[in-house]
């Protein structure tokens, strides 16, 4: 299965996409301590965060939670990760991210028009490909995501009846 043809409809891109800016926007401010995400706080180390945030940003709650999820997915492939946390947290333009990955791209093998040779790739193929990353990270977060806000529902849900089940108990021993 080829790269491109990892999308999501345009529901599920949107509710990813919602919740990653606000985790982005989270990321930014600071309020992720450095014990509890190693490969985040060591991109958000070169970057000075604001004393407060234009940015709306989800609660502590999600925000560890979806961290959690990303570190977990996107640890296998640093170079996604590093443009994930670029567009999301930084809140870099797709194209700024492109102009950077084409100053520091490496000459590869490549067909052209005259066959296969070593080249260092264009910037309108740096930006296909980090719109390419960027839609298939999403693809592959969305799904642990989702489990993951669903099974803490679940949790919350559990606890809730625990509780009132005890609370119960508790009041017809009373009696």
């Amino acid at each position: 299965m080829s790269v491109r043809e990892l999308n999501l409809d345009k529901g599920q891109h949107d509710w990813i996409n919602g919740w990653m800016e606000l985790w982005g926007a989270w990321v930014y401010s600071g309020r992720l301590e450095k014990r509890q995400s190693s490969m985040i706080a060591h991109f958000m180390a070169t970057v000075e965060p604001q004393p407060y945030t234009t940015r709306p940003m989800c609660n502590d709650d999600d925000g560890l939670l979806i961290s959690q999820v990303v570190d977990s997915v996107m640890s296998i492939d640093k170079k996604a990760y590093g443009i994930l946390l670029s567009y999301y947290a930084h809140g870099s333009s797709k194209r700024a991210i492109a102009s950077y990955y084409h100053k520091v791209a490496s000459p590869r093998k490549m067909s052209g028009r005259s066959g296969e040779s070593f080249r260092k790739p264009s910037f309108a193929t740096c930006r296909n490909e980090v719109d390419e990353i960027l839609n298939a990270s999403l693809f592959i977060l969305y799904q642990p995501l989702q489990n993951a806000f669903n099974d803490r529902k679940r949790v919350s849900k559990v606890k809730h009846s625990a509780n009132n089940m005890l609370t119960s108990v508790s009041h017809l021993a009373t009696i």
